[in-house]
């Protein structure tokens, strides 16, 4: 299942289930999750790129939400993500294949 991660999408949706069916823990994971990822990457100062500097926080959380979909809390993933920050990207795409989370890819 993992390696449909390399597959190209617009939207990853991450359940909070991993592969055996167990709910992953601790609850609130998605948004410790969005909280790390928002502040990784190897600069965070101002800089040439379009994502970084002061608005690199802001628009990051815009490529990561939570929502219920189908009565489940779901981590939404948008793929411009991996434009904005290489690094959390990969650093995403690893915590998902690691702890071994279900996911949807939509095109």
């Amino acid at each position: 299942m993992t390696d449909r991660l390399s597959e190209p999408f617009s939207q990853l949706i991450v359940e909070g289930q991993t592969e055996d069916g167990s709910r992953f823990r601790p609850s609130d994971w998605m948004e410790r999750l969005i909280d790390t990822v928002t502040a990784y990457g190897a600069d965070r100062r101002a800089s040439t790129h379009r994502f970084a500097g002061q608005d690199r926080r802001r628009r990051q959380i815009a490529f990561l939400q939570t929502q219920f979909i189908e009565g489940h809390k779901c981590l939404v993933v948008d793929a411009r993500l991996q434009d904005a920050n290489p690094q959390a990207y990969r650093y995403l795409l690893e915590f998902i294949r690691d702890n071994r989370l279900c996911f949807r890819i939509v095109d």
